[in-house]
């Protein structure tokens, strides 16, 4: 069993099957929670989720972040109300805007976004109560609908916020919130203070909150090949204007337009190039054994009570990872 309490999360980028293979070896592991991705032209989140959780036997399975402004709230309450009742106890969902410039490629514009994530969580919270539900939210109209059945148990419903008004909104709304990857571990105390202050002052217990956040991981194996896998992962991230403060926080040269730009152009190589070595330490938990354990300290002593890793590198990688994970 492993020091911390950790889940695993997946980016789509990979196979079903091979995601489903990872899912095993990390329950073995001790994971107790899986999040699935959403990112525009990869794999699906919610076939994805169902595939992982019928292949385990229990960990929660999480799809994330379902955007309002991708998915009507009826068919993903049906979705996600259909994955509770096959796996009782063992389902949630997570909201959140998604990638604006994305988005945007597929002819969605991300307008009033707390508003749309907050009538899409309540919109879904009263479906999976199974009651007629009428609503006019920011990017859906409910009139009467209702679904027919009930879940085993009501799934809970996170957050994915990114800036200070989502923040706020996890804690009013929100079961809990999980954060993005590419965060340093003050950024993220920075964060969880924010909503915690937010559920405190609605008259909330703050302590209910349940706080999460991904962060990227990669253990053993040699240390320059490390952080070139982790630095390819965070010139991906960092196409997210929403990272910005973040990334000026950590005090390291890196050019945000500048990665913002190449990945429009999908020049990846570009990206990657302004990304320095140091941001490998800044923003992922990567290096030995010690190592792991040390940064993964840090980071639950920021707030979390979860560390999401999202596992870095290929297959091999990954398997090697978790076998030094296991080994803590």
């Amino acid at each position: 069993m492993t020091a911390f309490p950790f889940g695993v999360s997946f980016d789509g980028f990979v196979s079903v099957r091979d995601a489903v293979e990872t899912a095993q070896t990390a329950e073995a592991c001790g994971a107790r929670s899986f999040w699935i991705a959403e990112h525009l032209g990869y794999r699906e989140s919610i076939v994805t989720a169902t595939a992982i959780a019928l292949a385990t036997r229990q960990a929660m399975v999480i799809p994330t972040a379902l955007s309002p402004y991708l998915r009507h709230p009826m068919p993903t309450a049906m979705a996600i109300a259909s994955l509770a009742e096959l796996v009782p106890g063992r389902c949630g969902v997570a909201v959140g805007v998604g990638n604006p410039m994305y988005l945007q490629e597929s002819g969605l514009e991300t307008f009033k976004p707390v508003a749309a994530v907050r009538d899409y969580v309540n919109a879904l919270r009263s479906l999976l109560q199974a009651t007629s539900v009428n609503q006019e939210g920011t990017t859906f109209v409910l009139r009467g609908a209702r679904i027919s059945f009930l879940p085993p148990e009501s799934p809970p419903i996170y957050l994915a916020p990114m800036g200070p008004k989502m923040l706020k909104l996890s804690g009013t709304v929100g079961d809990g919130l999980v954060l993005s990857a590419g965060l340093s571990p003050a950024f993220i105390r920075r964060s969880i203070s924010l909503a915690e202050a937010e559920a405190s002052a609605k008259g909330r217990n703050p302590r209910t909150l349940r706080k999460s956040a991904y962060i990227y991981f990669i253990a053993g194996g040699d240390a320059r090949d490390q952080r070139t896998k982790v630095r390819r992962k965070l010139a991906f991230l960092f196409r997210n204007e929403k990272l910005r403060e973040n990334i000026i926080a950590s005090g390291l040269p890196i050019d945000h337009d500048a990665i913002i730009e190449a990945n429009k152009r999908r020049d990846a190589e570009a990206a990657l190039s302004l990304i320095p070595d140091e941001a490998a330490d800044a923003f992922a938990i990567a290096g030995t054994k010690a190592e792991c354990a040390r940064r993964a300290q840090e980071y639950l002593d920021a707030g979390l009570d979860e560390i999401v890793l999202s596992l870095v590198g290929t297959q091999e990688d990954k398997t090697r990872s978790l076998s030094v994970l296991h080994s803590m």
